[in-house]
C-alpha cells in the first residue's frame, strides 16, 4: 500500500465533512442572535448576515437576549460587551448554561487584554474589537459553525442527550406512558400530547425526536399561545422578498428549517383556524407556500403537537377544525399530572435538585423527611414546573444543610380542609382551587404574579378558579 494512502483517506474525510456542512448550511439557515443596544449596528449586521443566508434575531439588552435564547436557541451569538443592563461577562455564564455548545463572539469598543482573558475563561469563542471588518467576521462565523457541525458529526451525539428523563419515576401511570411512546417511535404519524401546564410536554416531544428515526435531523419548536395570525404564519411558512412592507429579504419558515426532521407545535389549540387549514395541507400533501409566493414547496416533517386544552370543546365552539383534530388524534398521549403519580415526586425532586445545584454551582442539598412529606401532600397544580420553581426558591432561601418543609412555604398556600368542614364531600379539583385562590389573595389579586409563583399559565389560574368552592 502506498505511504500516501492514509493522507488521501484523511483528505477525503475532510472533503466529505466540508461538503456535508455546506449541504446543511444551504438547507437550514443558521440562526444568529445579535445582542447590541445600538439599533444602527443591529440593522447593519442583520442586513449583512441575511444577505449571506443567515436567519437573524435581535436583542437590545442582556435580559432580552436571554429571553430570545429561551424562545428559539441560536446557532451563534454576537454579544456586545457593554449592554444597558450589564456587561457581556455578566450574561455569558447565563447564556452558556443554557446550551454549552453555542459559540459566543463578544464585540467591544473597550478592548483590553484582561477583559479578553476573562471572557475566554468564561467560554467566549472570540473577543473582537470594534469596528469589525464584516467580511472577516463572516469568515469567522462560517468556520466556527462548520467546526461545530463537523464535531457533532464525528461525535455522533445530539446536543440534548443530557436532558432529564421524561419517564423518571416508578408509578404505573408513567410506566404505561413510556410503553406507549416506545411503540410509536418508528412511526412518522403525527403525535398529539395532552396534559396540564407544566407536565413536561416539551421535554417528551424532544425525547421522541431524539430517540426516533429523525434524530440526526433538525428539531424546531414553536409555542402558538398568544401569537398573532400573521406572525405565526410567517414563522411557520416564511415569506418571499416584498411579501409585505418591511420584507426586504426572503425568509425560511420553520417547516423548511425542519425538513426531514421534527416540528413541535406547543399549545396548538391557540392556533388561528386559517393557519390550521394550511397546516392540514402540510400533513396531507407535504406541500405549502411561503407568504407572497405562488409556488408550492415540498417538505417532509414529523409533527408533534401539544395542548392543555380540550380540543373537542374548541371544535364545538368553532375555534379548532375537526379535520385537523382527526389528523392529529391518530396517536394521542396523555401525560399524567403530578398529583396522579405521587410516588414519583421524590425521585423527580432529587433529580431537579441535582440540576438546580449544578446550575447554581453548589452541592445539592438533601430533602428532610418533613420536606418530603410536605411535597408529597401538596397537589402541585403547576405540576413539574411548579415543583422545580419551589425547589429553586427553597435552595436559595434555605439556611440549613438540608431543605426543610418550612423552606417551601407551602402551608401558607395549602389550606387543609377536613371532613368536618366539607361533610366529607371534597374533590382534588376543589383543593387545587383553594391553593390557587390563596396564592391570588397573597398577591393582592395580581393574576400574573400568582401564575408566576405557582409556575402555571395565567389561563390555568382562571380555569382553576372556576371550580366551585366546596365551603362557599
Amino acid at each position: 500500500m502506498p505511504a500516501s494512502f492514509p493522507l488521501i483517506q484523511r483528505l477525503a474525510s475532510c472533503l466529505i465533512l466540508h461538503l456535508l456542512f455546506h449541504l446543511w448550511f444551504n438547507s437550514m439557515a443558521p440562526r444568529i442572535l445579535i445582542a447590541d443596544d445600538e439599533a444602527g449596528i443591529r440593522f447593519g449586521l442583520r442586513d449583512f448576515l441575511e444577505n449571506h443566508g443567515f436567519e437573524v434575531m435581535e436583542a437590545s439588552c442582556g435580559d432580552e437576549a436571554i429571553a430570545c435564547f429561551d424562545q428559539t436557541p441560536p446557532d451563534l451569538i454576537l454579544l456586545d460587551y457593554q449592554l444597558p443592563d450589564g456587561t457581556a461577562l455578566d450574561f455569558l455564564p447565563r447564556l452558556r448554561s443554557r446550551e454549552e455548545g453555542v459559540p459566543v463572539f463578544i464585540l467591544t469598543a473597550f478592548g483590553s487584554i484582561d477583559v479578553a482573558v476573562q471572557a475566554v475563561k468564561l467560554g467566549a469563542e472570540q473577543f473582537l474589537t470594534k469596528p469589525v471588518e464584516w467580511s472577516s467576521l463572516l469568515v469567522m462565523i462560517q468556520r466556527t459553525l462548520e467546526h461545530r457541525h463537523r464535531q457533532r458529526l464525528l461525535d455522533g451525539k445530539t446536543p440534548r442527550q443530557s436532558e432529564p428523563d421524561p419517564f423518571l419515576g416508578s408509578s404505573r401511570a408513567i410506566g404505561e406512558l413510556r410503553q406507549r411512546v416506545e411503540r410509536l417511535l418508528p412511526s412518522d404519524i403525527p403525535v398529539l400530547l395532552l396534559g396540564e401546564t407544566g407536565t413536561g410536554k416539551s421535554l417528551l416531544a424532544h425525547w421522541i425526536h431524539d430517540h426516533g428515526p429523525r434524530a440526526a435531523e433538525g428539531f424546531v419548536d414553536l409555542n402558538c399561545a398568544g401569537l398573532q395570525k400573521d406572525f405565526l404564519e410567517n414563522e411557520l411558512f416564511g415569506h418571499e422578498r416584498g411579501a409585505y412592507t418591511g420584507a426586504h429579504q426572503a425568509k425560511q419558515g420553520l417547516l423548511e428549517v425542519a425538513h426531514e426532521g421534527t416540528v413541535f407545535l406547543d399549545e396548538v389549540g391557540d392556533m388561528d383556524p386559517s393557519i390550521q387549514v394550511k397546516l392540514l395541507k402540510v400533513l396531507e400533501e407535504k406541500r405549502f407556500r411561503r407568504m407572497g409566493s405562488l409556488a408550492d414547496r415540498r417538505v417532509d416533517i414529523r409533527l408533534i403537537a401539544a395542548t392543555h386544552q380540550d380540543l373537542e370543546c374548541l371544535i364545538q365552539s368553532g375555534r379548532f377544525r375537526s379535520d385537523l383534530y382527526y389528523r392529529l388524534n391518530a396517536l394521542t398521549l396523555r401525560i399524567p399530572p403530578l398529583r396522579e403519580r405521587v410516588e414519583d415526586v421524590e425521585p423527580l425532586a432529587n433529580s431537579l435538585l441535582a440540576t438546580i445545584a449544578r446550575d447554581l454551582k453548589f452541592p445539592a442539598p438533601r430533602l428532610s423527611s418533613g420536606a418530603l412529606e410536605a411535597i408529597r401532600g401538596y397537589p402541585w397544580p403547576g405540576n413539574i414546573r411548579e415543583l422545580r420553581n419551589a425547589l429553586e426558591r427553597a435552595c436559595l432561601y434555605s439556611i440549613h444543610e438540608e431543605i426543610r418543609a418550612e423552606d417551601f412555604a407551602l402551608p401558607t398556600r395549602l389550606r387543609v380542609m377536613d371532613a368536618r368542614e366539607t361533610n366529607g364531600d371534597i374533590t382534588l379539583q376543589q383543593v387545587t382551587r383553594d391553593v390557587v385562590q390563596r396564592e391570588v389573595d397573597l398577591c393582592d389579586g395580581n393574576i400574573s404574579e400568582a401564575a408566576r409563583k405557582l409556575g402555571i399559565a395565567r389561563s390555568t389560574v382562571y380555569q382553576k378558579l372556576k371550580t366551585p368552592n366546596p365551603i362557599s
